[in-house]
C-alpha cells in the first residue's frame, strides 16, 4: 500500500464506523478498551481488539476492526512522540518501510490535545491526513475552544466533532470572522449522504460549536 491508500483506508473505514453507529466516531476516551465496545450499534457485529503498539516510544494503542477493514492508532494525550509511533504503525501494519512522514501528508489528533489535557482525557484517535488540508484551517476554532472550555465538566469519552469533522472530509471548517455558509452545507450534503447524518442537525452542530467557541464561560468562585 501507498501512503495515499492508507489515508483513503482510514476515511472509508471512519465513513462505515459514522453509518453504522449513528454517530460520529470517538476520538478520546479515558479507557482505550471502550473502543472496542461502543458504540454498541457499531461494534455489536464487528468484532474488534485492542492492542498495545509493539517497540512504541510512548503509550500508543492499534485498535484493529477487520469486517471494517478499519486499522488505526490511538496514543497517549501526553505522547510526544507519537509521530514516531504513527511512522512504526504504518511499517508494522502495512510494511511501507518509511522513515519519516513526507511533506504532502500529516499526522492529526482527532481530538484537540490541549482540550484533552484540560479534560484530563488519556487517549486520542490519530488519523493520516493531506497536509495542506490540516495546516490550513480550523487553528483558530480550536484554539478558542480549548480557552473557553476550560472550566467546563469533564466526560471519559468525545465524539469527534462537525467542524473537525469538515477538516478531516476535506471542508474547510468557519473561521471567527467568516462563517463559510457554503462550506458547511457542501459537508451537511456530505455527511447526510455519505455518513448518514441528519444535514439539519449538522448545520445545527456547526452553529453551536461556533457559539461555545466564541462564548468565554465565568471562572468558577
Amino acid at each position: 500500500m501507498t501512503l495515499a491508500e492508507v489515508l483513503q483506508r482510514e476515511k472509508e473505514a471512519m465513513i462505515r464506523e459514522t453509518r453504522i453507529a449513528q454517530c460520529p466516531p470517538f476520538v478520546a476516551v479515558n479507557d482505550i478498551s471502550v473502543v472496542a465496545r461502543l458504540p454498541t450499534l457499531l461494534r455489536w457485529n464487528n468484532p474488534t481488539t485492542v492492542a498495545p503498539l509493539a517497540g512504541a516510544k510512548g503509550p500508543a494503542f492499534v485498535v484493529d476492526c477487520p469486517s471494517l477493514h478499519s486499522t488505526v492508532l490511538w496514543v497517549g494525550s501526553y505522547n510526544k512522540e507519537y509521530r514516531a509511533d504513527y511512522i512504526l504503525f504504518l511499517n508494522s501494519t502495512y510494511r511501507l518501510g518509511v522513515t519519516h512522514i513526507p511533506k504532502a501528508f500529516d499526522v492529526d489528533h482527532l481530538y484537540n490535545q490541549s482540550r484533552a489535557h484540560v479534560y484530563g482525557l488519556k487517549f486520542i484517535r490519530l488519523a493520516l491526513v493531506g497536509y495542506a488540508a490540516n495546516r490550513s484551517h480550523g487553528g483558530s476554532y480550536e484554539k478558542d475552544l480549548t480557552a473557553n472550555e476550560s472550566l467546563r465538566n469533564t466526560r471519559d469519552m468525545k465524539l469527534m466533532d462537525e467542524i473537525t469533522s469538515m477538516k478531516y472530509f476535506g471542508y474547510l471548517s468557519p473561521l471567527r470572522d467568516d462563517p463559510r455558509p457554503n462550506e458547511v452545507d457542501a459537508y451537511a450534503a456530505y455527511a447526510s449522504s455519505r455518513l448518514g447524518l441528519d444535514a439539519a442537525e449538522i448545520r445545527n452542530s456547526v452553529a453551536y460549536l461556533r457559539q461555545k467557541a466564541s462564548t468565554p464561560w465565568a471562572a468558577k468562585p
